[in-house]
């Protein structure tokens, strides 16, 4: 049985630090009782805590919460909604902002890929623009070539793995690929499904990560990038360099692809980078 209060006429009250528009109104026998306001004080104000922090928490889960992903020691979320793999060194802390800032439109950059690619890009391409700043990587055609790359060969990033057994590379020593088993030990992963042993045993070296002994990790999203973005620009994949084709001045689209493959698919690719090019 709920016994009746004789309740006076609502008084309004303002949390510390809120504007006008933020008040709520109590009961005139709460505000009249310094102990009753104080302690009703006491649970708003707690209660507005563990609501800014679960705004905060979904906030993070979407990849902006930077700050308290950070502090919650899940460094991964803000990076894609991935924490790193486990005995993966995190990549993730010198990374710079989840949405690369600067002159890059990366959300118009998702807007003009294939509509199949684009629920992909919405999540993966934050993580390749914010990577192309970090490197250095300033040039409008050589973000969109590199974006464009991405799309093909992993779906913008919703394939980190390629889909074949990886049987076909068995053998293969042009791969590195010397010991039974590395065919598939070692298929296509990551946004540009980096293959064969040679690769892996290279960006080990090159990153401090046991791609080798963990080539799972090729797909961590943070490595992934790090592995596109220097290839590219460095040539580690073919010997040429991005900026072969495109940059100063350059805008050869269609034979960039001999950064990654020959000419495999190269006016497929190119057509794809002229449209994020002019969206970026």
């Amino acid at each position: 049985m709920i016994s009746a209060l004789n309740l006076q006429p609502s008084v309004p009250y303002a949390f510390p630090g809120r504007s006008a528009a933020g008040t709520s109104a109590l009961p005139a026998f709460v505000a009249s009782d310094p102990s009753l306001l104080m302690s009703s004080t006491m649970q708003s104000l707690q209660a507005l805590s563990v609501m800014e922090l679960m705004l905060e928490m979904m906030s993070t889960m979407l990849g902006r919460g930077n700050g308290m992903a950070r502090s919650l020691g899940l460094q991964g979320l803000d990076r894609g909604g991935l924490a790193p793999s486990n005995g993966v060194p995190d990549l993730n802390a010198s990374y710079g902002p989840a949405v690369s800032s600067g002159a890059l439109n990366i959300q118009a950059a998702i807007a003009a890929v294939p509509n199949a690619n684009r629920a992909a890009a919405q999540r993966h391409f934050p993580i390749l623009g914010s990577e192309c700043e970090r490197q250095g990587v300033t040039d409008k055609g050589q973000v969109a070539y590199i974006l464009a790359t991405a799309v093909h060969e992993s779906g913008a990033g919703a394939h980190m793995e390629e889909f074949a057994s990886g049987k076909a590379y068995e053998g293969r020593r042009s791969l590195g690929n010397t010991q039974v088993g590395d065919g598939s030990r070692y298929k296509g992963r990551g946004y540009v499904q980096v293959t064969g042993r040679r690769n892996y045993q290279d960006w080990s070296r090159r990153l401090g990560v046991d791609l080798v002994g963990n080539p799972a990790a090729a797909k961590d999203p943070a490595i992934a990038a790090r592995i596109l973005v220097e290839g590219m620009k460095e040539g580690t994949f073919t010997g040429k360099r991005l900026g072969d084709f495109v940059g100063g001045g350059r805008q050869d689209f269609h034979n960039a692809r001999r950064v990654v493959n020959g000419t495999d698919k190269a006016d497929a690719i190119a057509q794809i980078a002229q449209r994020i090019q002019a969206a970026l």
